[in-house]
This record gives structure tokens, C-alpha cells and sequence, in this order.
């Protein structure tokens, strides 16, 4: 299927209803054989499920309506429950299964959010994990055999709690047969005998959990399925573990090239993997290096290129965050070739409608519906840059608090731009809000020259937030809006918490009054748009290095 032709076929696919009961509201991800959506479960007040659409041959689907069966009787708490199945010839091509909802992100997006670098004991407990899962599925009578262990099949949830997903290429066990019918498996996690000459078995998925460990203790690292994680056949592994000796062999015996020389059962390997984790390894002392644990080895970590998440608070209202946020957006779109997002926050009131160019023509062709119904998405003349604007009827949507932010944070993670710029404004003081402040990649905070706005709790609350980003090492950038010539200017930057960054011109009130109601904005004006651009320029480079 050409590209185009997909990409306009996943939009098609946004508020379509699946058996009378499920509304698409978003696509989650896709891979080469399908994609996964988000959608409402009508029947149960609009509870969030996650919909597997498969694409399949003109004879078969991936599975039988048998197999699905039995995968809908799995019951295990690393393992989403398969609530429905409809089969390909019911769904024009398409077989489509109706999964639980998992809030959280892939094992490739979070080792991305570490930074490339995860403990080996974290990388244990994830391992001890799907283990267990796979544990079950194994023990399944027939035994279920997942045969596609990849980070991107793999979702893991803020309390570290992980769950194995995606069974599109699994496959109950034959005995007798000599080699499966078809041939799948991702290269760097397929096991060798996947590519046809042996049957899949537990085996199989035991090589594909130690591909996994390799893949997060070497930060991205992929195996060679034909030598394994011990380099060439028959000799020493060309990386270890400094402190974690035993994990390196475990390791690289899960994925010996030949089944017979791995362990013989995922009880075997959870049995292994427990001795590392309780008190056999050296805990690691840091971030990075060896003495921290990392793995030793040439690879360099340079391919692991993460979106940029920028969150732009100000210290009272109205002290112009939301100015800055449209700003920086558009001074971004300009200065990179890479993609642009900016979200107006949920908490706040809709405004952006009113302020962004082009947003007032609700009929533009490149105004969209999200996947969170309270948004709109519309995308800048370059293509770049695209927007999340809250529609004015916003606040009046329906559901429980939960509930919505599930269906903000489904749409956050649609999001394919490199750097993601979300206006805050002065609503940031809840728990839920005062979290991503502080777990953000840049947090922009802003000040105005009227201290007399600044309360006690709004400056004990953003102390605290900025003392946890510094012991994570992520950079707060204070910036001093509406910046003039005034008496007391000196006072006025030494009462802000911390030294300002940037200091942002204050415009001219009646020449910026004439500009928004003709539907620019500040970069519109050239002289502005330059000097807003030398004001901003130490952030806009924080923002678009090592991305």
C-alpha cells in the first residue's frame, strides 16, 4: 500500500464505529502490518480500548477465529485482556481486535525518555516481568508462543508495571511440525529460526526477552540473531556489565543462535534472572560510565534521537505565557527543518482559537479532529508546525476527570513532532500539572514586572519544582516578559527567583493591538520577529540541541 494512500486511510479512519460499539478516536501506532487506535467503548460510558486493525491476504487473516478465541481467554496481569474479535471478512480485508487500554508508553519511548541509559537492576525487573508473562502464555495448552518480542510491543506504566502486547504473529506450538508456515519476526529480536528452517518454540521467545535485555542495557543496541549477544560463535561476549558479570552470561546464553544451547524453559530464565536481582550483582552508583553499569561497548548512542517535550509556565496570570508559548513555536518553525507541535493545556481557557493565524476558518483544509475531542489539530501553511488548540465548548465536555486526562495523554502520545511546546499559562499548581512541570525536558517559567502578583504559594511551589529538575540534571529557564525602561527595572529582575535567561520586549500596545485583530501576530512584524528572535535565542538553542 503506498504511503498516501495509508496515511489517508488512517484518517478515514478517526470516529469510525467498529461493531456498533467502538468509535475510533485516535491512532496509537502502526507498523507493516496495521495499526492500533484508540476508541470509546459505547456500551461502558466511553471506557478507552485500544483496537489492533490488521491488514491480511486475500485468503487469511493473522488468526483464526480459533485462535482469537483462546486468546481472548487469557487472564494474566502482564497481559492486556482481548475483550472482541471481529474477523477480516466482516471488516472489508481488515480483522480488528479490541484490546484494554494501556496508559503508559513502549519500551522504546521510555529507554528514549531515560536518555539511552537504564540501570541493569531496572532492566532486570522488566525482564523478571515478561518472563512471567511469557511464563504463562507457555504454559497455555497449547502453549502460546509470542514470537515478536520487540521494544515497541512492550508497554510500560508509571509505576514501572509492564505489559506484553501486540499479538499479531503469535502462534500456539505444533508438535510434529517441522518448521512454522510463515516466516516473522523483527531483525535484532527474531531468533535465527524464525527465518523458516525450524519451528518456533518456547525457545523462540526466550531468545527474543534476552534481545530485549541487550536492546535496553546497551542503550538501542540490536543482536545479530546468526551470533548473539556473545559476538561470533563459540567465543566471549564482546560487551559486559561492570558489577554484572552473571548478566552478561545470562544474557548471552537467552540468545545463543542455537536453541539448544539456551535455557530450557522461561521458568529457567526467571529462576536466573531473580539470583541477579536479589543481592548477586554490585548495585551501580550513577548515571553513565562504568562504574555505573552501563555496558561496555563501541556502539554510540547518537542514533537515539528523542522528542523534545517544552513546557511554558508563568509565575502569575496574565504574565504572558501563552505569548511566549505561540511564539517560541513559530520562531522554531522558522529556524528548524524538523516538526513542530504546540498543545494549548487542557486546564486552561480556550483561547488559541482566537490568536493563532488561519484558526479562525474552521473550514481550513488543514484543520483536523484529534484524538482528545476537545481539541482541534490544524497544521501551518509549511507543514511544519502543528497546532492543538482546545475549541471553545471545551470546558463544557463531558467525563469524569480521569477519563479525560487518559484521553489527553492518548493524544500526546500521537504526537510524531520532534519538540512538543505546551502553554501551561498559570494553571500548573495541581499535583497531576506540578508533575509534568517537573518531568519535562525544558520548563520555560515567566515573569511580568508586577511582583505584586506573586503569591507565597506559587513561589514555594516553583522552588520545589525547580530543586527536583536540577537533581535530574533538566535545565529551567526563567525569562523576564515585557522588559522596558522603567525605574525600578534593576529591582525587579534581582526580586525573581532565579537570574532570567531571556528578557522579552514589552511591544507596543496599540501597533500589537492593531496586529492580533488583523489575525498576525508578533513574528508577523519583521522588526519585532528579530528582535523576539535575539531574546529567545539561548533558549531556542537548549530547545533544538542533541535532538
Amino acid at each position: 500500500m503506498e504511503q498516501k494512500e495509508r496515511t489517508e486511510r488512517m484518517e478515514r479512519m478517526i470516529g469510525t464505529l467498529i461493531g456498533g460499539r467502538y468509535r475510533i478516536q485516535g491512532l496509537i501506532g502502526h507498523g507493516g502490518m496495521g495499526e492500533v487506535y484508540a476508541a470509546e467503548d459505547l456500551r461502558l460510558q466511553g471506557k478507552i480500548r485500544a483496537l489492533k486493525v490488521n491488514r491480511t491476504s486475500e485468503n487469511d487473516g493473522l488468526f483464526s477465529a480459533e485462535e482469537a478465541g483462546l486468546l481472548m481467554q487469557l487472564n494474566h496481569p502482564h497481559v492486556p485482556l482481548i475483550v472482541d474479535y471481529y474477523p477480516a471478512a466482516e471488516n472489508d480485508g481488515y480483522e480488528i481486535m479490541v484490546m484494554d487500554y494501556i496508559d503508559g508508553m513502549t519500551l522504546h519511548g521510555y529507554l528514549e525518555r531515560q536518555g539511552g541509559f537504564i540501570p541493569s537492576l531496572k532492566a532486570v525487573e522488566i525482564g523478571l516481568q515478561l518472563a512471567e508473562a511469557l511464563r504463562y502464555l507457555h504454559s497455555q495448552q497449547p502453549p502460546i508462543i509470542h514470537r515478536d518480542l520487540k521494544p515497541t510491543n512492550i508497554m510500560i506504566d508509571r509505576s514501572g508495571f509492564v505489559r506484553l502486547i501486540d499479538f499479531g504473529i503469535a502462534r500456539q506450538f505444533k508438535p510434529g511440525q517441522i518448521k512454522d508456515t510463515i516466516t516473522l519476526g523483527t531483525p535484532g529480536f527474531a531468533a535465527p529460526e524464525q527465518e523458516g528452517d525450524r519451528q518456533s518454540d518456547a525457545r523462540t521467545d526466550i531468545f527474543g526477552l534476552g534481545a530485549l535485555l541487550y536492546y535496553l542495557l546497551s542503550g538501542g543496541g540490536k543482536i545479530d540473531r546468526n551470533a548473539g549477544a556473545g559476538g561470533s560463535r563459540g567465543n566471549a561476549p564482546q560487551w559486559q556489565l561492570s558489577g554484572m558479570p552473571a548478566l552478561t552470561t545470562i544474557v548471552s546464553r537467552m540468545t545463543d543462535p542455537v536453541p539448544a544451547c539456551r535455557y530450557g524453559s522461561m521458568e529457567e530464565v526467571r529462576q536466573a534472572l531473580g539470583e541477579c536481582l536479589h543481592g548477586k550483582a554490585a548495585p551501580e552508583s550513577g548515571r553513565g560510565g562504568v562504574g555505573a553499569g552501563a555496558i561496555l561497548h563501541t556502539q554510540a548512542l547518537s542514533h537515539l534521537r528523542r522528542q523534545r517535550s517544552v513546557m511554558i509556565a508563568s509565575l502569575s496570570p496574565g504574565a504572558g505565557a501563552t505569548f511566549t508559548a505561540i511564539t517560541l513555536a513559530q520562531l522554531l518553525e522558522r529556524a528548524e527543518d524538523r516538526s513542530i507541535a504546540a498543545v494549548e493545556h487542557p486546564d486552561l481557557e480556550p483561547e488559541w482559537h482566537a490568536l493563532i493565524p488561519m484558526s479562525g476558518n474552521r473550514g481550513d483544509a488543514n484543520t483536523k479532529p484529534s484524538a482528545d475531542g476537545r481539541y482541534a489539530k490544524m497544521t501551518s501553511r509549511s507543514g511544519r508546525l502543528e497546532w492543538y488548540l482546545l475549541e471553545p465548548s471545551a470546558n463544557a465536555a463531558s467525563g469524569q476527570a480521569a477519563e479525560l486526562q487518559l484521553k489527553h495523554r492518548m493524544m500526546l502520545q500521537t504526537i510524531r513532532a520532534s519538540i512538543v511546546v505546551t502553554d501551561v499559562s498559570s494553571k500548573w499548581l495541581s499535583p497531576e500539572t506540578g508533575k509534568q512541570l517537573a518531568a519535562c525536558d525544558c520548563l520555560l517559567l515567566i515573569a511580568d514586572p508586577f511582583p505584586s502578583k506573586w503569591t507565597i504559594e506559587r513561589l514555594a511551589a516553583a522552588k520545589r519544582i525547580c530543586s527536583e529538575r536540577e537533581a535530574e540534571g533538566r535545565p529551567t529557564y526563567w525569562i523576564a516578559n515585557k522588559d522596558g525602561k522603567f525605574a525600578a527595572r534593576g529591582e525587579w529582575l534581582a526580586s525573581m527567583p532565579a537570574k532570567p535567561s531571556c528578557s522579552i520586549p514589552l511591544l507596543p500596545a496599540q501597533e500589537w493591538m492593531d496586529e492580533v485583530w488583523r489575525g498576525g501576530w508578533a513574528t508577523s512584524n519583521n522588526s519585532w520577529r528579530s528582535q523576539l528572535e535575539r531574546a529567545l535565542l539561548p533558549v531556542l538553542n537548549a530547545i533544538t540541541s542533541n535532538i
